[in-house]
Formats: C-alpha cells, sequence, structure tokens
C-alpha cells in the first residue's frame, strides 16, 4: 500500500463502498435521532445564540472519548432532545453530523465514504449514495481534506515504523488479501475456530504472503470454542452500566429495542422517545446457540465479511489492537483474530434475533438483520485513523 504523499492536495478519496447503493429515509424510522451528536464549533455558536436551540445543549457526550458540547438526549438515553413524535422539530438547522447520517468519511492514508447498514433506509430506491458521498467528502474542502490525510498519514506511517521495529509487520494488502481467500473459512464453524487459535496462538514470520498465512491458519488445530466466545462476548456486549451505551436495534416495524444483561438474563426492552423502557420478554443466555445458516445465509454474511474487509476503519481497527498489545502478535493475528471476531458477533446477534423470531436457522434476511444490529458498532469500533 502507498501512503498519501503529505504534500498532495488532492488526496484520493475511495466510494466503493458506495457503488451500486441507494439510499431512501424511512419515516419515523429516526436511527440517526438515538445517536448524540457533537457540535461543531461553528454550530456550538449558533446554537447558545438560540435560546430555543440552547435548551438542548449538553455539555457532555456520552462517549468519554468525545469532549465539547453535543446535543440532549432525553432521559439520558433516549432520542435527541429535538425530537418530537419521531420527527424532527429543527431539520433546517440539523448538525453536520445528522446530515451526513448514513455516511462517514474516514481519513486514514486517504479519505474513504462508508455507509451505516444499521440504517433501514440504506438499499431502497432513492438517493444514489455514491453522488451524496461525493458531495459529502467535497464540502470539507481539498486543503481541509489534504491536512486531515497528513496527519492520518503521520499515525500509520509510526505504525508501519514500529510494527517492523518489533518483527510483527505485514502489508495491509497481505492482511486484507489473507480476509479474502479465507471468506469460506470465516463463515464456517471450523474455519472460525482455526482462525481464533491462530490469532492467539502462532508466530507467523513477518512479511508473509497472503497465500503462506491462509496455509499457517488452514493448518492450525480448531482449539478455540467459539460457541462460549459467541456466548461470553455476547452477555458482556449487554453487560454496560449505562442504558446510553447499549447498542440499538431498529426492528422491521421500527420499533426500536435494546437489550441488557440484568442478572444471569437478557432482558430485551422497547426504548421510548423519552428514554423510558418497557420489558418485553428475558433470555436465558446459553439458549441461544450460533444458528446454522443456509446456502442464502452464508452467501450474505460473506458479502458482509468483503464489505468489512474493505474498510479502512477496519483495517485500522486491527492497527489499534496491534499497538494495544504493545505489538506482541503478528499484524495479521491481531488485523484475522478482529476478523473473526466480529463475524463470530454478527452470528451470534442473529442467531439472537431469529430465536426471538422463532427461527431455526439463518437465512439471507437473518443475516442481513443481523447487520442492521452490527453495524452501527463496528463502525464505532477503535481505530488509528479518525472520522471527520
Amino acid at each position: 500500500m502507498t501512503l498519501q504523499q503529505l504534500d498532495d492536495p488532492a488526496p484520493e478519496t475511495d466510494l466503493s463502498e458506495l457503488h451500486g447503493r441507494t439510499y431512501r429515509c424511512i419515516d419515523e424510522c429516526a436511527l440517526c435521532c438515538l445517536c448524540q451528536p457533537e457540535l461543531l464549533p461553528d454550530e456550538e455558536r449558533a446554537f447558545r445564540a438560540d435560546p430555543k436551540l440552547a435548551a438542548g445543549i449538553s455539555e457532555s457526550h456520552i462517549s468519554p472519548d468525545v469532549e465539547g458540547a453535543a446535543i440532549e438526549l432525553k432521559g439520558r438515553h433516549g432520542a435527541c432532545y429535538f425530537l418530537s413524535e419521531r420527527r424532527c422539530t429543527i431539520y433546517d438547522r440539523r448538525t453536520h453530523y445528522c446530515r451526513s447520517f448514513p455516511l462517514n468519511v474516514f481519513v486514514g492514508w486517504r479519505v474513504q465514504v462508508n455507509v451505516n447498514l444499521s440504517c433501514r433506509g440504506v438499499g431502497l430506491p432513492g438517493e444514489d449514495l455514491t453522488i451524496l458521498g461525493e458531495r459529502l467528502a467535497a464540502g470539507y474542502g481539498a486543503e481541509r481534506l489534504s491536512k486531515e490525510v497528513a496527519s492520518a498519514n503521520d499515525t500509520f506511517t509510526q505504525f508501519v515504523r514500529n510494527m517492523r521495529e518489533a518483527g510483527v509487520a505485514q502489508s495491509f494488502t497481505s492482511a486484507r488479501g489473507t480476509v479474502e481467500l479465507l471468506e469460506d473459512d470465516l463463515t464456517d464453524p471450523i474455519g472460525l475456530s482455526r482462525t481464533m487459535t491462530f490469532a492467539e496462538h502462532d508466530n507467523p514470520r513477518q512479511n508473509s504472503s497472503a497465500g503462506d498465512l491462509v496455509r499457517r491458519v488452514r493448518r492450525t488445530d480448531a482449539e478455540a470454542d467459539i460457541s462460549e466466545r459467541a456466548l461470553m462476548d455476547g452477555v458482556e456486549l449487554f453487560d454496560l452500566p449505562d442504558l446510553s451505551l447499549l447498542p440499538v436495534y431498529v426492528d422491521q416495524e421500527l420499533g426500536w429495542r435494546i437489550f441488557r444483561l440484568v442478572g444471569k438474563e437478557i432482558v430485551a426492552y422497547d426504548l421510548q422517545e423519552d428514554g423510558r423502557t418497557v420489558e418485553t420478554c428475558r433470555i436465558d443466555p446459553p439458549s441461544i446457540d450460533l444458528l446454522p445458516m443456509n446456502d442464502g445465509g452464508r452467501s450474505a454474511m460473506r458479502e458482509y465479511l468483503r464489505t468489512v474487509n474493505a474498510r479502512d476503519c477496519f483495517l485500522g481497527h486491527g492497527a489499534y489492537l496491534c499497538d494495544l498489545e504493545g505489538y506482541e502478535y503478528n499484524f495479521a493475528q491481531a488485523y484475522l483474530g478482529a476478523a473473526a471476531n466480529n463475524m463470530i458477533d454478527l452470528w451470534w446477534r442473529a442467531s439472537l434475533l431469529a430465536r426471538l423470531a422463532g427461527m431455526d436457522d439463518l437465512g439471507t434476511r437473518e443475516i442481513r438483520e443481523g447487520v442492521v444490529f452490527f453495524d452501527m458498532d463496528l463502525l464505532d469500533l477503535p481505530t488509528i485513523g479518525a472520522f471527520i
């Protein structure tokens, strides 16, 4: 991979994830209104100057990593302060982050625009997302994008230098190529187990080819118990101290649903606009097995894996994990482990939703429902580089 030259005034912009996709906002869905947008400096000044808008300002964000003012959430974990009966009351003055949804602009060695697949409007007949992505990226201006890319380049360059010094380097191309060659393995129980075992216990040589890495994965004993891993991670997902941190699933009837670990049970709630919750059922976590996938389900899982593997923010997440572990593991191990973990997470979430719907296996629709439940959280994973 060639990093963007720091003096290039027109950074490369990748819109490939948007190609062939359309979008239409669904009336009364309001998923985006459950996200707490921070206020950009000029927006904050404008909001504070208007008493009606100032009333909706929060001095802190639900994420401790976000500094500065944001929009208040009703009841601390409900919908946006300015939402009323699932309609925005300040639509013409909504924030930049509201306007850009469901698109995200990520800056690494280049600019890349991703689409949030938790949005049910993606795929419906409507606006061409490639055109929307072009407009969104162009709105930042070439000068700002070049500065953002230059800054992110420094971070990626330092990461590559650290990998090489630690003897754990793999090219980003080989890491992505390995996942591409392992598509069938990463949607199969045995293949996932081998990949997880490889990620945790192997010691591949630096700068291996994708083919070499694939051979090592497939020679690895399938020791990792992915059912146990899925249950452990699934329970941990819902074991959070604040309701505002729980993932939200917008169901097919546009109900807002959240799940929380209470004692030893997962409790499902309908989330109301004002932040109130109404319990709908209780689930014994061990009863949620990884349901078998039919051919349509596996095809949908592979399609999503290809999307994730092409995202620069996910590559940056693998780099973040490698750095977090002090370069103890080869980058290929960190990246493949992250890919396998996320496929297991998606599989478990899809199985949870399918079980609640009385299903015994996972087809195309069930996996896509899992993606609706999952993708927003994947885009929120820590990464090097930055969303702007």
